[in-house]
């Protein structure tokens, strides 16, 4: 391995120009620099901390990072920017075999890089490094924004109108003071006439749910079970305050043979429940907060012919989990910071501009897949602190031993993907996973050309933001480019009319 112990660099993120986050802040730099560490910052101008910031703390602002042994970022490195022999620490994405970033994995290898990927971070208690609670805060305070615009298209002058988005704000403190401002106006004046109640659903449990309730709570709320929410009345104070009703796993599916529920049986054969969601609770709801935890295998909560059914009282969704055609089956399109919601007609099950001619008849949706980017500092902050330890552990490393003989803790070591141009023994997986993707890919050349394409889209979660930051002269990700030249040759193949 090359590069000097006791040396770390940060990396500059280059992933689009939203993402200003850090993974470590000067204040860490500086506790780092104290305890004889080298601590190299590439010049950046858009992170949520300046140049100025580090060198303050003691770091040295360069371009060149071959010195430093550890290298920290926030998102995928460019293959090209990738040194080798070295530690890496990001979000790489890779964990599913995902096409699109499969030419980073094998760079990675080929490299003989030490990838420890954040996402894998954990105990038994689950992830120790992440930023769910920051996605579930920034998620709450945009649709406030949008709710605020949605509710005035359909002639309801309302208290939301005076959210900003979550990054026009410096801190989450701030965003949330003006949160609280906001529900004194509800409390005093209350909501519009026909409006109330207005009963939010956050669905799912752990770290964004968490992060979606420190935002409501602060409005003139009460807090409703499922079970209180099925036979609730409104009263005289249901005008002036919102409802929160939190539903987690057992209350969102039962068993279809006879409607029980087991945690655990639910976890290893998901097949033999379905969710109850549309027809005990969704139409009565207002907004629901999407955070449930999703796979393919698992049964989703709301699919496009439940919609078609009618929606009842809702009037929109917050999608933070923001899985593609996921839990909540309608949520086909990423939303981005320039363009953050979008219209959705159950009738006819398209999607709209959010403009007010289509909003009398359509739910408003908010599906952005890099919400915590909104409040880089607060999240910056928590995160470098998280990190702290791992990040001293891992520059006093020997990097030249073999994975079996590391002696880092176990919540590093078992994070570590690959390893000397090998994959660990914990994500050995990958390669079989690799190879059934590519019989899926064979598997699509028996599609029709619109299936194809749709196919090439949903593998790549970037493409459809990326293409917006292309309007804006933004450099767009090899992923998204890579589907673009496998959407050109399909086109070409199908139309001997096109140049080649």
């Amino acid at each position: 391995m090359e590069g000097n112990k006791n040396v770390i660099g940060l990396v500059r993120e280059t992933k689009n120009y939203w993402e200003r986050r850090v993974g470590l802040t000067p204040k860490d730099v500086k506790r780092l620099v104290k305890l004889g560490i080298k601590v190299l910052v590439q010049p950046s101008t858009t992170r949520c901390f300046t140049d100025i910031e580090f060198q303050h703390a003691g770091a040295i602002v360069t371009e060149d990072l071959s010195e430093a042994q550890l290298l920290i970022g926030i998102k995928e490195v460019k293959i090209v920017d990738l040194l080798p022999k070295r530690t890496y620490m990001f979000f790489s994405h890779t964990l599913k075999a995902q096409p699109y970033n499969m030419p980073l994995l094998d760079a990675l290898l080929e490299k003989h890089i030490r990838l420890i990927d954040y996402e894998c971070i954990r105990n038994d208690s689950g992830r120790l490094v992440a930023f769910g609670t920051f996605a579930g805060n920034a998620g709450v305070i945009d649709f406030l924004q949008g709710l605020g615009k949605y509710l005035l298209m359909r002639k309801m002058s309302n208290p939301f109108l005076y959210e900003r988005f979550s990054y026009m704000y410096y801190t989450l403190a701030e965003a949330i003071e003006n949160v609280i401002r906001i529900g004194k106006i509800i409390s005093t004046e209350g909501l519009p006439v026909g409006l109330g109640p207005m009963i939010w659903g956050i669905v799912g449990t752990g770290r964004c749910a968490d992060g979606a309730e420190e935002i409501l709570v602060n409005l003139p709320h009460k807090f409703l079970t499922p079970q209180e929410f099925l036979i609730f009345e409104p009263n005289e104070e249901s005008n002036f305050i919102i409802y929160i009703v939190k539903f987690a796993t057992k209350d969102l599916y039962e068993r279809i043979s006879d409607g029980g529920f087991d945690r655990k049986e639910y976890g290893s054969s998901p097949h033999l429940y379905k969710s109850v969601f549309k027809e005990k609770y969704s139409d009565k709801l207002s907004v629901i907060v999407n955070c449930l935890y999703y796979e393919t295998k698992y049964p989703k909560i709301l699919r496009v012919d439940d919609f078609k059914q009618g929606v009842g009282r809702l009037l929109g969704i917050c999608d933070i989990s923001c899985d593609y055609k996921g839990s909540i089956e309608i949520c086909r399109k990423f939303t981005t910071p320039e363009d953050p919601f979008f219209l959705y007609n159950p009738c006819d099950d398209r999607i709209y501009k959010l403009v007010q001619e289509h909003v009398q008849n359509s739910l408003l949706y908010h599906s952005m897949d890099f919400l915590p980017s909104e409040l880089p500092r607060d999240a910056s902050q928590h995160f470098s602190n998280k990190l702290f330890n791992y990040i001293i552990e891992l520059a006093q490393d020997d990097p030249n031993l073999p994975y079996q003989d590391l002696t880092l803790n176990p919540e590093i070591k078992n994070s570590m993907m690959t390893c000397h141009g090998e994959l660990t023994p914990k994500f050995q997986y990958i390669r079989k996973l690799r190879e059934e993707k590519a019989h899926e890919v064979k598997v699509v050349k028996e599609m029709s050309i619109d299936e194809e394409i749709a196919n090439i889209i949903s593998g790549c979660r970037e493409i459809v933001s990326d293409l917006q930051n292309a309007y804006y002269y933004q450099e767009i990700s090899s992923e998204s480019k890579e589907s673009i030249i496998k959407i050109a040759r399909l086109l070409r193949e199908s139309d001997s009319s096109l140049p080649n």
